[in-house]
Order: C-alpha cells, then structure tokens, then sequence
C-alpha cells in the first residue's frame, strides 16, 4: 500500500493545465479563455478528499460569474464570529502575507530537514534524516516557519556548505521568542531602514553585524 499524499495546493497553467483539464475533468476553456487555469489539491485520504472537495464546491459557486465578493464566501464558509473578526484591512493583510510567503518560498527555498540533511552531505543521512535540522533548531541556530501544518527553513538560513550562517544564531539570541517563524523570516526579508533599506538577508555574508544591530534594535522596539 502506498503512503497517504501529503496535502498541497498547486496552481498549473498553460500546457500542464490543458492536460489536466483534459485527462481529467473534461473542462474545455471558457469563453474568451484562450487557455486552461487549474487548481490542483492533493489530498490525505478519501475523507480530506470529500471534505476538499465540498469546500471548493462552495467557493466556485459564490464566485462563479463574479457574482460575489470574497467576504462573501468567507460567509458562506467561516462561522460568524469568525467572520466579524475580518475586517477588510484584515483580509488585505492576510493576501499581503499570503503573497510575501510565496515570493519569499521562490526566491529562497523552504526546505524540509531532509533537505537540510541533503544540503550539508549529513552522515547520518540515511538512518535519521530529519535528525541534523531538528539539532540545529534547538540549539537556535536555525528557525522553522509553519507550512500547512509542517515545519519548513528558510533557504537563506544556510552557506554554500550547508550549514547554518553563525549570523542567524546570533539574530534568534537577540529576538528571543518575541517573534514567530513567519514573522522572523519576513523581517530576513523585508526592506530594512536601519540597514539603509536593504534587506537583512541581502547583507548576511557582507556585513553580519549590522544585522545583528539591526535585530537588536528591533527586540528593544518589541520591548517598548
């Protein structure tokens, strides 16, 4: 028996969408589309398959035509007080980082511990792959964000050899716990005026400590 597939959304365009759209949902393309845009989602089990399944179901029906908003799905999908609690300013937030996420997984990888594994030629490789990335973690050399519900590490985390940058460590010490994965790794990422507008991560190798610096000055600023 296989192993179950992990849960993941994909979006194919193009070529691999048309065939997709062919093989298996016999969808030809709109009027005025000239090609096919598939969303793909994967799933656990037949259970997640059906529950996925109903969900997107809703969406396309609320959305079909643009015949509504997308707080108008998020009504037909969340409870209400859940809902009240998303303002507008709160859904752009939330595309805002949904968006950051993504550039920042193109631009530098997510990667799991086996990859970390992979990326440092681990010894211990093949009898506990994970177990190198996972030392590093609680040793605060490196940081994980949550991707659907598994712990992933920001590529610019890691030199040409794989291993942790030291200047990584030296920026978890000075923030602590005040921040979340996510959050830390938008900072790594993000315009930063005490670095002249640079970004951190732009500056990891060239100069180390002003990013400390500038993690400094950021845990004082959470502090206030």
């Amino acid at each position: 028996m296989s192993a179950p597939t992990v849960s993941g959304i994909a979006t194919l365009k193009g070529a691999a969408a048309t065939k997709v759209a062919k093989d298996c949902l016999q969808m030809p393309p709109g009027p005025g589309q000239s090609e096919q845009l598939v969303v793909a989602v994967t799933a656990r089990d037949d259970i997640e398959a059906a529950l996925i399944t109903d969900l997107l179901s809703v969406m396309k029906s609320h959305l079909s035509d643009d015949r509504e908003t997308r707080e108008d799905v998020l009504r037909a999908l969340l409870p209400v007080d859940r809902l009240l609690a998303m303002t507008p300013a709160v859904l752009e937030q939330v595309n805002r980082n949904a968006r950051a996420h993504a550039k920042l997984a193109d631009e530098f990888g997510l990667l799991s511990s086996t990859a970390v594994a992979e990326r440092a030629k681990s010894r211990s490789l093949a009898s506990n792959p994970a177990a190198l990335a996972i030392r590093w973690r609680s040793e605060g050399k490196v940081f994980t964000v949550d991707v659907d519900g598994s712990q992933r590490f920001p590529g610019f985390q890691f030199g040409a050899n794989g291993k942790p940058l030291p200047v990584v460590a030296q920026v978890l010490g000075a923030v602590g716990d005040r921040l979340s994965g996510w959050e830390l790794a938008l900072w790594f990422t993000g315009s930063n005026g005490w670095l002249g507008g640079m970004r951190p991560v732009d500056v990891l190798d060239s100069d180390p400590e002003l990013v400390v610096e500038a993690a400094g000055r950021l845990a004082a600023e959470i502090l206030d």
